[in-house]
């Protein structure tokens, strides 16, 4: 039985919905009371986000005693891709204050230059760079960063970001991952 909102099902299964998605997206917004009940016969729940224009599911908090196994499990990120996650969300932070437009462009450049500022001075700078190339890959593949088509290496923060970094601990996590980075000696 295919239902008015099947679209907006399977968009969220497979991942993050964004506005971008009409048809899908559209669906969601009409049926959000039905979309929350499919789910939430699975332990899942909808994060929406209107003014921001996206959508995921979450696993709701379960009790030991649950029944229903996880269906995503919680990964952890690397130090350099936390630290990432982290800069860019610091840049978009700075980018809205500034009144900027509503799509947060970064070059690849910048998010090398931001990132190193926390990161310890090391003698092989060409393989620091690269890491952190590798990262900015990860981090896309996350669905925090997406590669413009411009034939340039220009990047595009998704706001959903914001759901997964909160702003207020932002400096904090900053110092603390410096301090980490010296203390370790993390070059790679």
């Amino acid at each position: 039985m295919i239902r008015e909102y099947s679209l907006s099902l399977v968009a969220l299964l497979k991942g993050i919905l964004y506005d971008s998605q009409k048809d899908a997206w559209e669906g969601l917004l009409q049926y959000e009371k039905d979309v929350r009940k499919y789910f939430s016969t699975i332990d899942l729940e909808v994060y929406l986000d209107k003014s921001e224009g996206y959508a995921y599911l979450q696993q709701k908090e379960q009790g030991e005693e649950s029944e229903i196994p996880r269906l995503a499990e919680k990964r952890q990120l690397n130090f350099f891709a936390s630290l990432l996650c982290i800069v860019l969300r610091k840049y978009l932070l700075e980018h809205d204050a500034q009144g900027g437009t509503v799509r947060a462009i970064i070059t690849q450049q910048e998010i090398i230059n931001r990132t190193k500022l926390f990161l310890p001075t090391v003698s092989d700078e060409a393989r620091q760079q690269e890491r952190i190339i590798t990262t900015i890959n990860k981090v896309i593949d996350i669905g925090f960063l997406r590669k413009l088509d411009d034939n340039s290496s220009n990047y595009e923060i998704h706001r959903i970001i914001k759901g997964f970094v909160n702003a207020d601990v932002i400096d904090d996590m900053l110092e603390k991952l410096q301090l980490y980075a010296a203390e370790k000696n993390i070059t790679h």
